[in-house]
């Protein structure tokens, strides 16, 4: 895989920590209380080490896709730990960064992205600089987002099990005990309240602690998260399986051109032609449509067969079984080129399976760096699916939907999808969503009190790309509203800029609620529309 590609895929996978709140100001902290920090405890774990250095200038660079801008003049007290879990000869690195001035007394947790748990720096200058007492981990691994190679197995050839616990649920609550108490003892105070925002890896990592440790966040933004992920990481790669069984290897020029004819045939469901299907239940995109038409493509024009029309409806559908409890699908809308991606080699089209599922497969459910996935047909999809629920389920799956001591603690989550989602598969998260108010009694307006969802029409995964949706704009302000001041979120405030510099505008509806045009108004401002 080229490196610009990578960098595409990362930028598509990671959260941006940016616009969350304005810092107020707190507590001016003594410089030389940097140097005099001592180990905190952690239950279950040694402090093999602590460094700390007061930094009065510090720069980071942005560094694309992980870092966009430059953050240059922040004054703050870095922390660097090394722990090591009791029993396991694991070293995990946390760093913690604190501001020398200005802090708002409140301290908020960072996640990662792919096979990564967090990335220090890059993730904690945009919250330092906002005033946040903030921490990052690599949960011992590798750091490497693209693939778990270098901490998977043993090399025996069995799963790593206490490093696949790091990165699954443990790391998270290290991190939020280990910042806190620094943060306690350099500025003499607690913080008053603590926070996660992250996406994909970051928004599972967010859940998991409300399911798992659920007093350490507050408040909790979740986007785009990453659960179920022992059954939905398999399913990424029911498009390759398809395209393998049926024989037919599709461009990723004509797989566009059936997304483009989706959003067409759905676009104006809801009123207003904006490039965005916002009705999806009444979508009802028919990929044999397109069999004889073409496709304009770099090589020229490129005919679409009811072969390729096949493969796109079967991959639309979803994997089916009896172990696959909803659609484990992408949306019309969603681009295929990410999951049904191909590639050229030796003269052939054929499958380029996206590296999360890939890897997952190899390292984890056949403990077999060199298995072929492109070898997967529906018969061994199947018993992959449920070979991978089966064995690490209770460890990494982070689908356990009884929140009842997260909400009895106080804690408030916002989560959030975008329904063009090209990654991680939208109907999962309102899966998760309609579990919880099951699991808690069903009553849905109960359930409102602590822990909304909101979907984003037209918003791809974490809304890291040119998406034709309006993003969220400020969750973690939303959900820091709601923890200190009580005010619910009733809409979740979205944009999006056009090449020209227009702002568009749109509130996001709590589910089961969405956004309907008014009739009259200007369509590209939220005041235009209403939850229905």
């Amino acid at each position: 895989m080229s490196t610009l590609r990578k960098h595409n895929l990362l930028s598509i996978l990671i959260f941006a920590v940016a616009a969350l709140v304005s810092p107020s100001e707190g507590a001016p902290s003594s410089k030389t209380a940097c140097a005099a920090l001592t180990k905190p405890t952690i239950p279950g774990a040694s402090v093999l080490s602590i460094q700390s250095q007061h930094l009065p200038n510090a720069t980071v660079l942005a560094s694309p896709p992980l870092l966009n801008s430059n953050f240059t003049g922040l004054d703050l007290c870095s922390v660097d730990l090394v722990i090591s879990h009791h029993g396991v000869n694991d070293r995990v690195k946390i760093k913690v960064w604190l501001p020398s001035t200005g802090w708002n007394r409140r301290f908020v947790g960072t996640g990662g992205s792919g096979y990564a748990a967090g990335f220090f720096e890059y993730s904690l200058a945009p919250v330092v600089a906002l005033g946040y007492a903030a921490a990052s981990t690599d949960a011992g691994l590798s750091g490497d987002p693209y693939s778990p190679a270098l901490w998977a197995l043993h090399p025996n050839g069995t799963v790593d099990e206490d490093l696949l616990l790091n990165f699954a649920s443990r790391s998270v609550h290290d991190m939020a005990v280990a910042g806190k108490a620094v943060a306690a003892q350099y500025y003499g105070k607690k913080p008053a309240h603590s926070y996660w925002n992250g996406c994909s890896t970051g928004g599972r990592q967010g859940l998991v602690a409300a399911q798992r440790y659920p007093k350490d966040f507050d408040g909790i933004v979740a986007g785009a998260p990453a659960i179920d992920w022992t059954r939905y990481v398999v399913a990424e790669q029911w498009p390759q399986v398809v395209m393998r069984e049926e024989g037919t290897y599709i461009s990723q020029c004509v797989l566009k051109s059936f997304t483009d004819a989706s959003i067409a045939a759905c676009d104006s469901l809801d009123g207003v032609a904006d490039g965005v299907i916002t009705d999806l239940q009444l979508c009802k995109f028919d990929p044999l449509s397109l069999v004889g038409t073409s496709a304009q493509c770099d090589g020229g024009r490129e005919n679409i067969t009811a072969e390729m029309a096949s493969v796109v409806a079967k991959i639309l559908a979803g994997p089916k079984g009896p172990a696959i409890a909803h659609p484990y699908a992408l949306n019309p809308g969603a681009a295929l080129d990410s999951l049904a991606n191909t590639t050229i080699a030796n003269g052939t089209r054929v499958g380029l399976p996206f590296f999360v599922n890939d890897a997952w497969i190899k390292y984890f459910v056949k403990k077999d760096p060199d298995f072929d996935t492109g070898s997967i047909g529906y018969s061994a999809f199947e018993a992959i699916f449920n070979q991978s629920q089966r064995e690490f389920g209770p460890v990494m799956g982070s689908y356990q939907p009884d929140l009842s001591a997260f909400r009895s603690a106080g804690g408030k989550a916002i989560v959030w999808h975008g329904l063009a989602d090209q990654l991680i598969f939208p109907r999962d998260t309102v899966a998760y969503h309609q579990k919880v108010v099951q699991t808690l009694g069903r009553n849905a307006s109960a359930v409102a009190e602590f822990y909304r969802t909101f979907l984003a029409p037209g918003v791809d995964h974490c809304g890291a790309g040119p998406t034709p949706g309006a993003v969220p704009a400020d969750p973690l302000s939303a959900v820091v509203a709601w923890v200190e001041e009580q005010k619910a979120p009733n809409v979740l405030e979205a944009r999006r800029v056009e090449a020209d510099g227009t702002v568009i505008t749109r509130n996001l509806c709590p589910f089961p609620s969405t956004s309907r045009y008014r009739g009259a108004g200007d369509k590209s401002l939220a005041s235009s529309y209403t939850c229905a």
